[in-house]
Order: C-alpha cells, then structure tokens, then sequence
C-alpha cells in the first residue's frame, strides 16, 4: 500500500495512494497508524467523489473507528487534493460526516483555512447518556480528583475543562470514557492566556494526548468566546504550534498543512 503523508501542527495523517475500496479503510487505518508496527499516525484520510461538495473526505482515527471530521485533517486533505490536482479551485467544499464544508487555501498552504461548522451545545443520546442542556456544567470525578467539564459537538463530540494545570494522562484517558459519554468523548484542557490568546491540549479518543486537535482548539475557543473569556479570533497555542480560530457566523480554523512525503507498507 502507497502512502503520503501530512502533518497540521503535529496533528499527523496517511493517505492511501492505491485504490481501495471504503469498507477496507478501518482495517487498513489500524495497520498504517499504529505507531510501532505501522507507519506512525493519528489517523488517515481518503479522498471519494462527492455528490453535494467538490469533494468528499473520510476519517478514521489510528485505531480504526470512523470519525465525523477532523479540522487538522482536513487543512491536510485540502493541501492534498489541491496540490494533486484532484480539485482545481483555491476555495471549495468538502463532504464531510459532520456536513459540507469551506476551504480555501488561496493563503498558501502555510495558512489554509477551513470551516469547522457551527457547535452543537444541547446533546442528547447516543452522545450522552440523559439528555445535558446547553449551558450544563458536568461535575465529574475521577481517580479520586474533581473535574468541572462542558461538553459540546463539533464536528466531534469534545469536552471542555478550564485549567492552568498539567492533567494527568490517566484522569485525561478516563474523562474520555466517563460512562455518560457511551461513544467516548475527546477532552480539551484550557488555559486562557488573555483575550486572544488560549493554550489548548487535547486527549482525542481512539487516539491519545494529541501535538493538536483542530475541532478541540475550535470547541475550547467558541466556549471561551461564549463566556467572555476570549474575543472573536484567538490564537490557540498547541504542543504542536500554533493555530487561529475565529468565531463568526460560522467557525473558521487557520494554520499550516506540511507534506512529510510518500512510503508504502506491506499489508500481507
């Protein structure tokens, strides 16, 4: 199987180059992904015609489930698809589990900028287990320690927690598979910097402690933004680098899209 690879702020991703059929991309994700037996990713992408867009994107994270969207990954799919010709316009859309959305690289691929939708505040099952309404702080407890979580959906279901502190990676794996989040839940743990500046980390599920998380950096700004923590574009700070996400009519997210280079693995 041939490969290229991405990176979006150390948010990495393969993209098969043979063709393959979709039902084979879970499978095919968990042996290109794993870090140590595989070729290394958070996860892979995969370009299909589209009916409703200019292009239709799927996602699945390292460990094979599928995801809605990934904002990273898809500043890493536009590159691709525009670069290799498959897209011959500098803004388009994108089919997407999470919807149809805008991207435009006319920046240069140092700042391709994509929609990340509008957030979703009042959750119901499958999400949660009990309906939560917007605006419902989560007091959750776990390994003995006390944590105050607002969740939202994004593109992807994302929690959000306030804090300066560092927060273990095992309360972050077990705040992801709290039982009132049946399918999981990504984590993000906030400092507010000042009003236009946020450092962001994210625990994404079936990935771990990622370098950055795109529709998390989105969700911990228009949260901040709501409660009058931050203004409508911020910069979000990232292990991985830096990215911006502006709060408008709808939400935009802005940063780099590197190109590592192509492999191929054998998959007998």
């Amino acid at each position: 199987m041939r490969f290229v690879k991405y990176h979006g702020t150390g948010n990495d991703f393969l993209i098969p180059l043979d063709p393959v059929e979709e039902e084979q991309l879970s499978p095919i994700a968990k042996k290109l992904c794993h870090r140590n037996f595989g070729f290394g990713a958070d996860g892979l992408l995969r370009a299909f015609p589209s009916e409703v867009a200019d292009i239709r994107m799927a996602y699945y994270n390292q460990d094979g489930t599928v995801a809605p969207m990934c904002g990273n990954g898809l500043r890493c799919f536009a590159r691709y698809v525009h670069e290799e010709g498959l897209v011959k316009k500098e803004e388009f859309t994108v089919e997407t589990l999470a919807g149809v959305l805008a991207v435009d690289v006319r920046e240069g691929y140092d700042q391709i900028r994509v929609e990340l939708g509008s957030p979703t505040f009042t959750l119901s099952p499958p999400h949660t287990q009990s309906e939560l309404q917007e605006g419902k702080i989560l007091n959750l407890e776990v390994q003995g320690r006390p944590y105050k979580l607002t969740a939202l959906f994004l593109g992807t279901l994302h929690g959000v927690i306030f804090t300066p502190e560092e927060i273990p990676e095992e309360d972050a794996r077990a705040l992801c598979h709290h039982p009132f989040f049946p399918q999981r839940i990504n984590v993000n743990f906030v400092k507010v910097v000042d009003g236009e500046h946020l450092e962001v980390r994210t625990y994404e599920r079936g990935v771990g402690y990622t370098l950055a998380c795109g529709t998390g950096v989105g969700a911990s700004q228009v949260l901040a933004h709501k409660l009058g923590l931050t203004k409508n574009t911020a910069r979000v700070k990232v292990p991985g680098g830096e990215l911006t996400v502006s709060v408008e009519e709808k939400m935009y997210l802005s940063g780099p899209a590197v190109r590592i280079g192509k492999g191929e693995m054998d998959l007998e």
